[in-house]
């Protein structure tokens, strides 16, 4: 009886020892996994990922000594990537790293662990047993922020209609995901993903429908870090439930001749409908009763005037941003050597000029300052100065003016001379005579300025250290290739402090307002349009060109009510960078020049329709809602 009561003890003691061992482990290695994909997403580095992991798995087993890992912390590629690190105790953590691609990063752990048996040996003949247990996680899986999405269930289970229905003419190329909780329909026109397609009830999706690699685009096989995308079935995708935005500037009127729109509630639907351009100062606009543009240009970019030819600085680009859909609102300039007192050093000169503004958010103000203009060049002669005559451009409050007299004219570097402020009114109402640099005849009004030796005098030269906006300093990057022929010149991209983009949906700066690398708290100028009321309807002879911001969760446009058909068209050149959001109502895209900018969040919609001319969508996780947190996913 007493071997049976010290075999019974033995159990009961060891084995509780073992359950709390196993229960101790099992959540050590989910910390783990979770430690990983939120490392991941934040830092984008594996090493920093599975090193993170191995700390937290080792301070929650209280194994406070850093742990041997072979053959070290390191990336996966075209196959996954195995660490094992081994504690003090002989606990070790294996970790499988995946990059997928489309589905995001996958780490797989294994952990074990002994345990030192006390009553039971004698039950094991001195043996001890090893704990085991295992998780895994995932982060960055597009289906959670997928470029299109319909959050409609019909087409499945029996109930009719579509999620996802798509009649057009062409290809819709998307790069990313493509999310369906109901059935998707191809009548006519085709569909090429670059990267999964998650249909709750389809697999594979009738017609024509492909994958494609991702994130290249191109066509399978994919050679890493090219994954190929894949169709699915049995995902549905819950409505993130993105929340209002805050609304302040108050009660707006019917936009006039201003040009520059304020934020703020408008009671009346816009109906921009006269062939006028518009600039929205940055903020949330509250379209109480709809938004409606048949025929204008509304945007909240920034660009100088006289946009230059790509790698041709001297030549002005015959596509200017602010002369979309045929309106007449780019503005120039011109630059002249005229007779002075405090004449300048005579030579070769070249000016640029760019685009100036503040915009505010949460009572800070913002600077915003566009890329470079074309070069314009000047000879001076003894005894003379420059004159320089602008006609404005829409958003510009003032101009920094960069000169150069290297000899070599526009081949630079030009450095800051000055700063001509905008005076008097900028209206829309007659653009028909722009560019105009003297007298009333353009709307947008003109400037003039007259540079001596007292602003630019002999010993002027750039200067690389100045700070941004300061004398000799700098111009901001120069603008990049447009999308493709026919279109205006891409923004600068985004850079390490106040490189890159200074102006637009590249742009990023402190709360303080100070510039900062991307990702940062405040996009300055970043609109979202909020819809309380009505429908979002844009037609094929007009453009919307928006970007939103970090501060509006890159949400770009927000109809929460039920009930609308938003239509997305365009006439030329329109975009939305950040998410078009509209849970409860349809969004119908008819026109290929709906997103004609190099990346945006896409659209999310109880239902969404292509017609006309397909159009290509490509996802970009820089203007997108911030991702769900890495999840376990065994």
């Amino acid at each position: 009886m007493l071997a049976v009561i010290v075999g019974m003890a033995a159990l009961a003691i060891d084995g509780a020892r073992a359950f709390a061992l196993r229960r101790d482990l099992q959540a050590a290695v989910d910390s783990a996994a979770l430690a990983a994909g939120d490392k991941m997403q934040a830092s984008g580095s594996y090493t920093t990922a599975e090193q993170a992991a191995s700390t937290i798995f080792g301070t929650n087993l209280r194994l406070y000594s850093a742990p041997s890992c072979s053959p070290g912390y390191g990336t996966p590629g075209a196959s996954s990537y195995t660490v094992t690190c081994t504690y003090s105790d002989g606990t070790s953590l294996t970790d499988v790293a995946s990059a997928s691609g489309p589905q995001g990063s996958m780490f797989m752990f294994t952990a074990t662990r002994p345990l030192q048996l006390e009553f039971s040996r004698i039950l094991t003949s001195g043996g001890n047993p090893t704990i085991s247990a295992a998780s895994s996680s995932e982060n960055g899986n597009l289906r959670y922020l997928p470029a299109v999405a319909a959050l409609d269930q019909a087409g499945c289970g029996g109930s009719g209609g579509s999620a996802i229905s798509v009649s057009g003419s062409g290809t819709l190329s998307i790069t990313g995901d493509v999310v369906a909780n109901g059935a998707v329909v191809v009548t006519t026109g085709s569909v090429r993903v670059a990267g999964d397609i998650d249909a709750r009830c389809q697999s594979p999706v009738p017609g024509s429908v492909g994958n494609a690699c991702y994130p290249s685009g191109a066509s399978t096989p994919c050679t890493y870090p090219d994954v190929a995308g894949a169709t699915r079935s049995g995902f549905r995708l819950v409505d993130p439930g993105y929340p209002a935005p805050l609304v302040t500037g108050g009660s707006q009127g019917a936009p006039n001749n201003n040009v520059v729109l304020q934020p703020g509630s408008y009671a009346a639907n816009p109906n921009f409908s006269s062939g006028d351009c518009w600039f929205l100062s940055g903020g949330v606009y509250m379209w109480q009763s709809g938004y409606t543009n048949t025929a204008d240009f509304v945007s909240n970019e920034l660009k100088p005037p006289d946009e230059p030819l790509l790698n041709n600085n001297t030549n002005v680009s015959p596509n200017q941003f602010w002369n979309t859909n045929g309106v007449n609102c780019a503005g120039s300039f011109q630059d002249n050597d005229v007779t002075g007192s405090n004449a300048l050093d005579p030579g070769n000169w070249g000016l640029v000029l760019t685009s100036v503004r503040n915009d505010t958010y949460s009572g800070v103000s913002y600077r915003r300052e566009s890329s470079p203009s074309a070069c314009h060049f000047v000879h001076v002669h003894s005894g003379e100065i420059l004159q320089l005559q602008i006609s404005n451009v829409p958003g510009a409050t003032s101009y920094n003016v960069y000169a150069s007299n290297t000899g070599s004219g526009c081949n630079g570097p030009w450095g800051l001379a000055a700063n001509v402020p905008v005076t008097g009114t900028v209206s829309n109402r007659n653009t028909s005579p722009c560019p105009n640099f003297t007298g009333g005849g353009c709307s947008l009004g003109n400037e003039t300025a007259l540079f001596d030796n007292t602003i630019l005098p002999d010993d002027f030269a750039p200067n690389g250290l100045a700070a941004p906006g300061t004398f000799e300093a700098y111009p901001p990057d120069p603008e990049t290739a447009p999308l493709s022929g026919g279109l205006p010149n891409q923004n600068a991209g985004r850079g390490a402090g106040a490189s890159g983009d200074r102006a637009n949906e590249n742009n990023c700066e402190t709360a303080a307002g100070a510039y900062a690398s991307c990702p940062s708290p405040i996009t300055p100028g970043a609109v979202e349009f909020y819809v309380s009321g009505g429908c979002l309807s844009t037609t094929s002879t007009g453009d919307t060109y928006v970007f939103s911001g970090y501060q509006y969760d890159w949400i770009s446009a927000d109809q929460p009510a039920g009930g609308c058909t938003n239509t997305l068209s365009a006439a030329g050149n329109s975009a939305y960078v950040g998410l078009v959001y509209a849970p409860a109502s349809n969004i119908a895209i008819a026109s290929a020049y709906t997103f004609e900018v190099a990346a945006t969040a896409g659209v999310m919609a109880k239902d969404v329709s292509f017609t006309g001319s397909l159009p290509a969508i490509t996802y970009g996780a820089g203007y997108a809602p911030v991702p769900p947190a890495s999840r376990l996913t065994g």
